[in-house]
């Protein structure tokens, strides 16, 4: 039995002087001129300047840009302002801190809005689990959307991964998301009482969700992101593209007649191994070096965190559009959101923590040890498919994952932060996952 504490709720309420600091630095904050060197492409050599640019003066004066590309707030209000309109839609629902196995763990409660007198059927439980470069704001559009639902309920646990946010780092090595898994299934029973529940997640969070799946409460699970195994018989056209011959997997995957978001995935998939990885190289392997650059460095923040943002997501919601006129305003990637996100790392000191996954989880990733998950292969496991995913593959090559699928979805909008960039469609997929495969519905 683990060590577990007592809940207590909270508020998101940073001191005025940490926000009237954070002004301060915007505010003095200096960018180059210039590009690094002329004649680019559009994010060809990392962070859009110009973009840069755009995001740091709106964040100064405290409108950043929503979901259809207009400022919010009154221009000028200044960073403060902005910031605690933000914190009073956070706290919309309840935040609460818990200590288990010696941790400080952030969660946050969404319960169902449908009265239980007007439903058949108990709430079920459900715990979503975010990843890089996301925090617990990542879920808040899909969560406060899901417990609308009538049929089925839903109860929405979001916690922040350990050493994200308002949750304390481990403070030891080897900490891997096996035990991220296992103190969130602490939560879910000996903290909060569920006797089961279900998981969701993408990016780190599919990794928690999968091992979330390996203990007996967690009923059913879905994530949004699974980077593609191929098959044996395709590894020629991969290692030709693996080896700089530009678009032969891709051609190759099309001419035998695979979906062309499966192909899309698969050509996306090389291009972030070629051109969008480097990151995850550092963070995996120097993650104090680069992140202690980053600890109290917001504009240098906001620059590491916007380009994964542009290159993972879809590209007509509102942070990424080339052009105001084709904005799809069912994103919630926006400046607001993913200033948002840049806040919380800031605020809490905790930019250099989150890459400590990389260093202890990358490898799950890499060189999956497929007995690892052994004790979830009989269980329900659905997986729903977004064009702009950062690595995906087509459909038939899920089964590689020894997974016991039972859903699959495609969807014609979104990207690799799926809570954020298609809401509604997550929703609909969780209301139809869960209505045919949760126990007693």
């Amino acid at each position: 039995m683990s060590e577990v504490g007592k809940s207590r709720q909270i508020e998101l309420n940073f001191p005025d002087e940490e926000l009237d600091r954070l002004q301060r630095k915007l505010d003095d904050a200096r960018l180059p001129d210039t590009e690094i060197t002329g004649g680019l492409k559009p994010w060809e050599y990392g962070t859009k300047l110009s973009k840069l640019q755009s995001v740091l003066n709106d964040w100064k004066s405290g409108n950043p840009k929503d979901n259809h590309g207009k400022p919010v707030g009154t221009p000028g209000q200044g960073v403060k302002k902005w910031w605690k309109a933000i914190e009073s839609e956070l706290n919309r629902f309840p935040h609460y801190m818990v200590r288990i196995e010696g941790i400080d763990i952030h969660y946050q409660h969404f319960k169902s809005s449908v009265p239980d007198s007007e439903a058949s059927t108990p709430a079920i439980p459900f715990i979503f689990s975010h990843g890089w470069p996301g925090c617990f704001t990542e879920a808040h559009h899909f969560a406060a959307r899901l417990v609308e639902s009538k049929s089925p309920r839903f109860e929405v646990i979001v916690p922040s991964l350990p050493g994200y946010g308002l949750s304390q780092a481990p403070g030891k090595k080897d900490w891997s998301l096996i035990d991220t898994a296992r103190i969130f299934d602490t939560l879910m029973t000996s903290v909060l009482g569920f006797k089961s529940y279900m998981a969701q997640g993408g990016d780190w969070g599919s990794l928690v969700t999968r091992f979330l799946a390996n203990h007996p409460a967690c009923k059913i699970a879905h994530i949004n992101y699974a980077p593609p195994q191929p098959p044996k018989w395709s590894t020629p056209l991969m290692t030709l593209e693996h080896w700089g011959y530009k678009g032969v997997a891709p051609a190759g995957l099309k001419l035998m007649g695979y979906h062309p978001q499966g192909v899309l995935g698969v050509q996306r998939t090389f291009e972030y191994l070629n051109q969008g990885s480097g990151y995850a190289q550092i963070q995996s392997t120097q993650p104090s070096t680069i992140g202690y650059s980053l600890y109290d460095n917001p504009v240098g923040i906001l620059s590491w965190i916007m380009e994964k943002f542009d290159a993972w997501s879809d590209p007509r919601c509102a942070a990424v559009n080339r052009s105001n006129s084709d904005i799809d305003p069912r994103s919630h990637v926006t400046d607001e959101t993913v200033l948002t996100v840049v806040m919380i790392y800031y605020l809490t000191n905790t930019i250099h923590t989150s890459f400590l996954n990389y260093k202890e989880s990358f490898h799950f990733f890499v060189k999956p040890d497929w007995k690892l998950w052994d004790q979830a292969k009989d269980k329900p496991f659905g997986y729903t498919s977004f064009p702009y995913e950062l690595a995906a593959g087509p459909r038939t090559w899920l089964k590689n994952y020894r997974l016991n699928w039972q859903y699959y979805k495609m969807h014609d909008f979104g990207g690799h932060f799926a809570a954020l960039d298609n809401p509604d469609a997550l929703v609909e997929d969780m209301q139809e996952f869960a209505s045919q495969h949760w126990p007693g519905l």
